[in-house]
């Protein structure tokens, strides 16, 4: 539910922790930002900058904080949204925004984030540089860094658009892993109802940064993202959707029981998400295997054909 409030200065005991949001301002070489924050412990274990539509009138910064006051506790973050309607930040103003924290969290090293609509640009810089989040309704309209550090992101449709989708098939390509949701709703910023699936999402996205984390040879693997039928009927099309870490020459065979090819296509792919497929309309009723081949990378699955 949304509340219009006022805040002032704030010096706030241990007991108000999570009931106030702390409004301060720091001074950048550009000017100075306005900024809101919230905790629910003395000392949060890390930053998690809350990114508001600049778009729209729905959010100020300061409400957006004072929403977020749940996710400070789940979390034990620091959450701190900055007011990025007066002014547009760099990447690094947002690095200065960390360093000014440094000493009121235990690492800046896991700072998170979650955006609204046109936040996601300052989202997505957090992403390119290897820091994890989430991403609701988001805006198609975002500029990446030209270097990357591969990260988990969680992104939310909660609009009948595109908007998320181009997004998500953006990051994907990028080399992201990417834990898409669809939760649709006539008030897109709607928090309240639909805590325990952000929740939900925010923790599949921990789950990925920590294997990508602990298995330094993680990022590099190339990966089918999505389970093939063990059955298909005849005339039906089989997809493939692959998460390709190195470039290069691949192969798609389906061979039959034989070892002979009775589908084959080359192709080049970049890093990133494609799509694969193939007809089954002219093939006959049986077992065939699906071999897919690439850089240090081999997939089969056993596939049959019926009627």
């Amino acid at each position: 539910m949304r509340v219009g409030l006022i805040f002032t200065f704030l010096v706030i005991s241990s007991s108000l922790l999570g009931q106030a949001v702390y409004m301060h301002s720091i001074k950048l070489k550009s000017g100075a930002l306005k900024l809101a924050s919230i905790k629910d412990t003395l000392r949060p274990d890390h930053l998690l900058f809350a990114f508001a539509d600049d778009d729209t009138e729905s959010w100020k910064y300061t409400s957006w904080t004072q929403e977020l006051h749940w996710l400070a506790s789940e979390r034990n973050a620091l959450v701190v949204s900055p007011d990025t309607k007066e002014r547009e930040l760099t990447w690094s103003e947002i690095e200065s925004v960390m360093s000014h924290y440094k000493d009121s969290v235990s690492s800046l090293e896991k700072t998170e984030f979650m955006t609204l609509g046109s936040g996601v640009k300052y989202g997505c810089d957090l992403l390119s540089h290897g820091f994890k989040g989430l991403i609701i309704s988001p805006s198609a309209s975002f500029k990446s860094s030209t270097e990357i550090k591969v990260s988990s992101v969680g992104v939310i449709q909660t609009l009948d658009s595109e908007d998320a989708l181009i997004v998500k098939d953006s990051l994907e390509r990028l080399g992201h892993w990417v834990v898409h949701h669809q939760q649709f709703s006539s008030d897109c910023y709607y928090i309240d109802g639909y805590k325990e699936i952000y929740q939900a999402v925010f923790e599949a996205v921990d789950s990925i940064a920590y294997v990508v984390s602990n298995d330094s040879n993680y990022s590099a693997k190339t990966i089918v993202t999505n389970v093939l039928p063990d059955v298909i009927r005849q005339g039906k099309q089989v997809e493939i959707n692959i998460q390709v870490m190195e470039n290069g020459a691949y192969s798609l065979d389906l061979l039959d029981l034989s070892a002979k090819s009775v589908f084959h296509k080359e192709m080049y792919l970049g890093k990133g998400k494609h799509s694969l497929s193939f007809n089954t309309e002219d093939l006959d009723w049986g077992v065939y295997k699906v071999q897919l081949d690439g850089p240090k990378f081999l997939y089969k699955h056993k596939l049959m054909i019926r009627g």
